[in-house]
């Protein structure tokens, strides 16, 4: 190897071994010894170019490639590509390459701290997720997973233990036997015992990040369950098409119980415009929707004010007009039960048609019985069309088209996140996590 001194002050020549004297030394470089293309250095004890340096610096500790289909004979083909990187690396390791120098801590693929982050996680597994997330009643598992080649960070949740915990909920049923003539008043009175009658204590949420989202995910799927189990009709299905049911609808049963709740707080002053509420265990909690701080970091690489092409830019004000709604209509907890099982089953049956769609219908049919019996036996009121209408039309905004704007153009938008990896988040169980169309 020759070497050249370089005098002129203005050189730009950069050397691993650079100390402070003015004269600088540049390599005079020949061909790489691989592929033949320029060379850029001597690496790993050949001189190579910068793209076989790479390559024996990803591959030379390692031959798990297929086996050459030419019987390790391949011809390098003019533009510097191999055939098969079997005789590429073959031909690295003929010139003399060599592994012992690696310095692994310098992995440009999986930085030092990634990878003992990485280490650490798969070696020292937590006792329990309450350990895992300083919380003990949260059961959804949240970890950071990363592809090595492409270094696309993931955030995997695991929500198997919080399937298993509600499919447990609905083998056990309702632990308090309630005693009403109809499915949909022992439906009412099971959403009076889930509130609870307790004044409860008011927390007010200013931040709604991964912990936070991951609770009410949790309450939410739990709660519905355990909603589920006063349903008679239901607990006669398969276990597993129970399942599947509950995956379907708790997200929409949850939307329309927020609403609700929303609504009676702000009757009884307890939250005011742009508020919403929510009933979680032992507490009341409110946040104001332009002032929360929302934290997406976990499963997006994109700020809130970059991800608003991607959502729906009006649905403040159509929650604002649904809430009104709910305070002008208060609805009984039968017409609200009522209208939480014609909301789910809609969407559920629309969701997995044959078999389901059935069930769903019959179970409204029925419950569409058990309405009109408490309209003309319980509340003496046999003219109730127009307040059904009042209540369908709350459904149907929920639901319909005009509530998404244009389904259409909400349907490119999240093609487009997905192409271009807007949200890097995974489900163990994805089917249970499906936004509601």
């Amino acid at each position: 190897m020759r070497f050249r001194k370089m005098n002129s002050p203005g050189s730009s020549v950069s050397s691993s071994s650079s100390s402070s004297s003015p004269e600088c030394l540049t390599i005079s470089f020949r061909n790489c010894q691989v592929c033949g293309q320029p060379g850029h250095g001597k690496h790993f004890g050949a001189i190579t170019c910068r793209a076989c340096a790479a390559f024996f610096r990803r591959c030379g500790t390692s031959n798990n490639f297929k086996p050459c289909r030419r019987g390790n004979n391949c011809e390098f083909l003019k533009n510097g590509w191999f055939n098969c990187k079997a005789c590429r690396l073959q031909k690295c390791w003929d010139v003399g390459m060599t592994s012992e120098n690696f310095q692994y801590d310098r992995d440009s693929f999986i930085p030092k701290k990634v990878r003992t982050a990485l280490e650490n996680f798969h070696n020292r597994v937590p006792e329990s997720m309450g350990t895992f997330f300083g919380r003990s009643n949260l059961i959804i598992f949240c970890a950071p997973q990363f592809d090595p080649e492409n270094n696309n960070q993931k955030t995997y949740i695991d929500v198997q233990y919080l399937i298993d915990e509600a499919g447990e909920m609905l083998r056990r049923g309702c632990d308090i036997p309630i005693c009403a003539p109809t499915t949909l008043e022992k439906l009412a009175l099971g959403l009076q015992t889930l509130r609870g009658f307790h004044p409860k204590q008011m927390k007010v949420i200013t931040k709604l990040g991964k912990d936070e989202t991951l609770a009410l995910w949790q309450h939410d799927m739990l709660k519905v369950a355990k909603w589920l189990t006063y349903f008679d009709e239901f607990r006669q299905l398969p276990h597993q098409v129970q399942v599947d049911m509950l995956n379907g609808m708790w997200k929409v049963w949850a939307r329309l119980e927020n609403l609700a709740i929303t609504a009676m707080g702000r009757r009884q002053k307890l939250c005011k415009a742009k508020e919403i509420m929510t009933i979680v265990e032992e507490e009341q909690l409110k946040c104001h929707m332009t002032q929360v701080e929302i934290d997406i970091s976990w499963c997006s690489r994109f700020s809130v004010e970059q991800l608003k092409f991607f959502s729906d830019t009006d649905l403040d004000d159509r929650t604002e007009d649904l809430i009104q709604a709910m305070m002008d209509l208060q609805p009984s907890d039968v017409e609200l039960s009522y209208m939480m099982c014609q909301l789910c089953l809609h969407y559920v049956g629309k969701r997995y048609q044959g078999a389901m769609l059935e069930i769903a219908e019959s179970f409204q049919e029925s419950l569409s019985n058990n309405l009109h019996d408490y309209y003309v036996k319980r509340v003496n009121m046999p003219q109730y069309s127009l307040r059904l209408a009042n209540m369908m039309k709350i459904n149907n905004h929920i639901q319909s088209i005009k509530f998404q704007q244009d389904i259409y153009r909400g349907r490119v938008k999240a093609e487009l996140a997905k192409v271009f990896d807007v949200f890097y988040i995974e489900f163990s169980h994805p089917e249970a996590f499906a936004e509601p169309l």
